[in-house]
């Protein structure tokens, strides 16, 4: 009856859901993807000539001073005008041609001269920005701080604030990083997708360190703020917090060892095929948003995590109570039960490469899948030549 039961087990591993072939899943090597994510931070302008601006302000006129040069004609009192605009306006040329240190010289000459400037938060940033584009990651935290705390009631340092956290990530300063989105947490004015984007990256750090509860607790935060808005157009965070509770589950899927003796033998395997479920149901509503990278990334942890099974499955010890003349049976039957798991991986791997195709991007997941449906056709080969029976 054990013996039966084993059986049974490997046989129905990761069978009981998605019975036919969905888009695949993400690889846990691309697993760097949330370092400054989101949308690439460039320099801002108020005006609509190419460059991103996150908070699209049209400005006329801010702040114009007028400076004294002795007398005109007419004894009447000669000077020049220096606007905040014109300031604004050579730096962003500077920068455009190529004069990084020209431009952080005239953004600085603004930030000194009109700190109460509209234009000064934003040149704060534009700042850090030349700084990171330059590598240069100390320089670009230490101006970010300063827009931190010089303009907290700014746009720009509520979006400085994330970054700060995001280069962490990216160096994998995990603690710091944790550090920094707690303080974001708790500022004020933030709005319903700002506190989406906290959580998110948030539990993203709290994985990293291994502290499931934690992140699970943080991304749940993200879902529920996601589902209590009234609105949030950009799906990039939501998706992050969807696909990342998938990768909790998936991180302790991998972290379960099947082992002897039959009994923790049995119950490893069903908490890795319950885990597996699991995960594959989260990474699926991530797949929902359409995001074209994390809607790639579940798409391959969905196809993957059927590969994995099947390996974890076909290499776990033997039961004890298997006689010795029934060895070579019993494991080719449970290849022959794991072998729809590979052909259900190798649809979903070929089905994200085409979804990738249809969102018209080439991601770092569907560049997997590639790779992967090729090794996955080399297993399905080799596992041809084995017996039936």
């Amino acid at each position: 009856m054990r013996l039966a039961c084993l059986a049974l087990l490997f046989a129905a591993a990761c069978g009981g859901r998605a019975q036919t072939s969905t888009l695949p899943p993400a690889p846990t090597v691309p697993n760097e993807d949330i370092g400054t994510g989101g949308p690439t931070v460039t320099p801002e302008t108020p005006d609509d000539d190419g460059l991103a601006a996150k908070d699209p302000r049209i400005v006329d006129l801010d702040i114009i001073r007028v400076r004294g040069a002795g007398t005109g004609t007419g004894n009447e009192p000669a000077g020049s005008t220096v606007a905040t605009a014109d300031l604004f306006k050579a730096a962003h040329e500077a920068l455009k041609a190529g004069r990084s240190k020209e431009a952080i010289g005239r953004f600085q000459q603004l930030i000194d001269e009109f700190p109460d400037s509209l234009y000064a938060p934003i040149s704060l940033f534009n700042i850090a920005a030349i700084y990171d584009g330059q590598g240069d990651t100390n320089q670009t935290i230490s101006t970010l701080r300063e827009l931190v705390t010089k303009y907290p009631d700014s746009r720009e340092s509520i979006e400085g604030h994330m970054y700060i956290a995001a280069l962490y990530a990216e160096h994998k300063n995990w603690v710091e990083a944790e550090q920094t989105l707690a303080e974001v947490v708790l500022r004020t004015g933030l709005t319903a997708a700002d506190r989406v984007e906290a959580n998110a990256r948030l539990g993203y750090v709290k994985l990293e360190q291994s502290q499931f509860d934690a992140a699970e607790a943080a991304l749940e935060a993200a879902v529920s703020e996601w589902r209590r808005a009234p609105r949030i157009d950009e799906p990039y965070y939501i998706a992050m917090a969807f696909y990342y509770r998938g990768e909790i589950l998936h991180r302790k899927f991998k972290a379960l060892t099947p082992a002897l003796p039959d009994d923790a033998l049995m119950k490893a395997m069903e908490a890795k095929r319950t885990l597996a479920v699991a995960a594959y149901d989260r990474w699926k509503e991530a797949l929902g948003f359409r995001h074209a990278y994390w809607a790639t990334a579940a798409g391959f942890q969905m196809s993957e995590i059927y590969v994995e099974l099947w390996d974890a499955t076909v290499k776990a010890p033997l039961p004890t109570q298997l006689p010795a003349d029934k060895r070579k049976l019993y494991v080719n039957q449970v290849h022959a039960n794991m072998h729809e798991h590979l052909v259900k991986a190798l649809d979903g791997h070929q089905m994200n490469i085409e979804l990738a195709k249809a969102f018209g991007v080439d991601t770092e997941w569907s560049k997997a899948s590639e790779v992967r449906a090729v090794q996955v056709m080399e297993l399905l080969a080799q596992e041809a030549k084995r017996p039936r029976e």
